[in-house]
């Protein structure tokens, strides 16, 4: 799993940082949350390729969020996509979307399939889950949790080779935490032959967004929280007053809910100089950092005690 930042600027794009979009790897698909303007070329410098991205998760409705987004559908077009393209937002998505592409004569090779989310909801995606909440801003905001499923842990070779299990099915089926019985009529159960279960990555992205004790529930323990770190404590008052955090405020949140990492976006750009930031984030949760385009993020997997990720 991999956290790729394509745009971490505030409103306004600047030199060195685009409009928000962060796009997550998943084994070979993509997944991108929010489409500010000229993300499309942000994913070509990524190397990402247009092809894999197979959700897309908006936020909100503000421009500089979802501008990117008719490029990017228009693009998949010309790369001859033919499977479906799921794209998940706030009420108003599906009506900008196909208004858009009706307004440019867009027209798709493959269907877009739109859903509007007017609350709490969880998406299940096989291997991962993807769950919405609700976050503070000044419109309505939606936050994403993305949850992979648990692996199974790893099989213990030597021990099945020392009961005479051969190759083949019967390893997968007690990998896959089922209890074989042998020909000789023994019962071998997977518990004595697998590790502990291998536990699942979690990512939180939550921009454009006031703190909240909400983001605090869905972000507790989270490998990874991106949160909305748009200025220093100084201007605590203008945060509010815009729907936005400060970074002490997100780091504060981050050590509240016992996250691994905090990645700071959405920087205003004021802020030519991030070490400020960084700084006043890092007083508080030391494993602050602050997200500068294309920035990436391997998530590792969890390690349980004594046990070896395959």
């Amino acid at each position: 799993m991999k956290v790729i930042f394509l745009g971490t600027s505030g409103a306004i794009p600047t030199l060195s940082r685009n409009l928000p979009s962060v796009a997550v790897q998943m084994d070979g698909e993509i997944l991108l949350f929010d489409c500010g303007e000229y993300t499309q070329i942000q994913i070509i410098k990524a190397n990402l390729g247009i092809g894999r991205i197979e959700n897309i998760f908006i936020s909100h409705l503000h421009g500089d969020h979802v501008t990117g987004l008719p490029g990017i559908l228009m693009l998949l077009n010309h790369a001859s996509r033919e499977r479906p393209l799921y794209i998940y937002g706030p009420p108003g998505i599906k009506q900008y979307v196909f208004a858009t592409k009706k307004i440019l004569n867009f027209f798709a090779g493959y269907e877009i399939d739109v859903t509007e989310v007017a609350e709490n909801a969880r998406f299940d995606k096989g291997d991962y889950s993807v769950s919405t909440f609700l976050i503070d801003h000044t419109t309505f905001t939606l936050g994403f949790l993305v949850e992979e499923k648990d692996k199974p842990g790893t099989l213990d070779v030597a021990k099945t080779r020392a009961f005479g299990i051969p190759d083949g099915p019967l390893l997968k089926r007690l990998k896959n935490g089922e209890d074989i019985k042998l020909e000789d009529g023994m019962i071998i159960y997977s518990k004595d032959v697998v590790g502990p279960a291998i536990k699942g990555r979690k990512i939180v992205y939550a921009v454009d967004t006031r703190p909240t004790k909400m983001t605090i529930e869905y972000s507790t323990g989270a490998d990874l929280l991106i949160h909305d770190g748009m200025f220093t404590e100084d201007l605590a008052d203008e945060a509010n007053l815009r729907g936005h955090s400060t970074v002490t405020q997100a780091s504060q949140l981050a050590k509240k809910a016992g996250v691994k990492k905090l990645a700071l976006t959405h920087i205003s750009p004021r802020y030519t100089d991030s070490r400020p930031l960084l700084e006043e984030a890092r007083n508080v949760f030391e494993n602050s950092l602050i997200a500068y385009d294309l920035m990436e993020i391997e998530i590792p997997y969890k390690k349980e005690a004594g046990s070896k990720v395959n």
